[in-house]
């Protein structure tokens, strides 16, 4: 495949062949910079200074130097040491060494490793030199073309990465509205008829014993029936709330349904509030604290965090020092009906997660927490479309 012309690229891209023609000279003898000043001033800018401190001083400032011409033998500081110590502020800058035959050595060696661009052997020859110095800039001016396409499309990239990213947010945002509305449906339609259905068994269930799963079975349906209608109400706008009251009201639900457990809570103090649709959000932390809480056969701790991550991420997460889950439950665990307990319950609290995080342009994630239990993170991003 045939090289493009970086004209052709430049054009294509709507940029400008930079232009080089700014030069700088370094020794320390001033005799010596008064006739390459004069040799190179009527063609291009030139700029002088007798030491490698004062180079520095010009390289590091605001002029932009292309090319620097540098003696090698100075006090306190070589040529090549000068260009050595801005190779990387000034990659794109040509650098030449003038030097006499016994340092040939040192400057072959700075040539190999990439500090020293031509050297020069002393006496130099003023037409030979003048050429060398546009050849050098036409390289400066290479480089510098290269650099800007290289920096516009890496802009591209990232711009259309983040077009793609943003389209994909939103496609998971629809979509998990989409089922949301099904599942908030059929709450609306189940809470209805409930009442009716459960009074009659909740009675036939008092005669059991109280340890008896059955007895949990009523409680337990009111709560999925409660939680669908909840996030019916995901159409809801979403509003700022402050997170330790999200966190609070979904503990005081949990307690109405679950046995009460030990509950430790760490909010980040940046995070302030967060613009969530406030049911279905709720929803998903009661979701996460009663599987933490079916979990934890042994009565261990919960701990519940908020806390901001990179990219604007807020990140909440219940932690347990429960069963745990194998790798294959891991990878079921947010599809419908899958349920890793024993008795099997209904399989949708972690579906429901994940679907009320896509709605806030995020997702649900479930790490081990070594030695024992399970971390179920439930991160979204703060400006996710509303």
């Amino acid at each position: 495949m045939q090289a493009r012309p970086i004209q052709d690229l430049l054009t294509e891209l709507h940029l400008k062949m930079p232009v080089c023609t700014r030069v700088l000279l370094v020794d320390d003898e001033f005799e010596v910079l008064a006739v390459l000043e004069a040799l190179l001033d009527d063609d291009w800018d030139v700029l002088t200074a007798q030491s490698g401190a004062e180079a520095l001083e010009i390289l590091n400032g605001d002029a932009d130097i292309d090319l620097v011409i540098t003696d090698q033998r100075m006090p306190n500081m070589t040529g090549v040491e000068l260009l050595q110590s801005v190779s990387d502020s000034h990659p794109e800058m040509y650098r030449m060494v003038l030097t006499a035959y016994s340092d040939v050595e040192p400057i072959v060696a700075a040539i190999n490793q990439g500090k020293v661009d031509q050297f020069v052997l002393k006496p130099w020859d003023p037409l030979a030199l003048r050429r060398l110095v546009a050849e050098g800039l036409a390289v400066c001016e290479r480089r510098a073309a290269m650099s800007a396409v290289v920096a516009t499309l890496n802009a591209r990239h990232q711009q259309d990465s983040d077009t793609l990213r943003t389209l994909k947010t939103d496609q998971g945002a629809k979509r998990a509205m989409a089922w949301i509305d099904v599942w908030g449906g059929l709450g609306l339609n189940v809470a209805h008829h409930l009442e009716t259905l459960l009074a009659p068994a909740e009675t036939a269930l008092l005669s059991l014993n109280p340890a008896h799963p059955a007895r949990l079975s009523p409680r337990r349906a009111r709560a999925l029936a409660e939680d669908l209608s909840r996030l019916a109400m995901a159409k809801a706008p979403k509003v700022d709330v402050s997170p330790r009251k999200l966190i609070s009201d979904a503990v005081r639900l949990l307690i109405q349904d679950e046995n009460a457990l030990p509950i430790h809570v760490d909010i980040d103090p940046t995070v302030t509030s967060l613009h969530v649709a406030i049911e279905p959000m709720r929803t998903a932390i009661v979701a996460l604290l009663r599987n933490a809480v079916m979990a934890s056969k042994d009565q261990s701790p919960i701990a519940i965090g908020v806390w901001r991550g990179s990219e604007k991420h807020i990140t909440i997460a219940v932690k347990d020092q429960g069963l745990g889950m194998s790798v294959e439950a891991t990878q079921q665990a947010a599809s419908p009906f899958f349920s890793d307990f024993e008795p099997t319950q209904n399989g949708l609290g972690l579906y429901f997660c994940q679907l009320v995080a896509e709605l806030h342009g995020g997702r649900l994630a479930l790490l081990d927490n070594a030695p024992c239990g399970l971390i179920a993170q439930l991160w979204f991003h703060e400006g996710a479309p509303s």
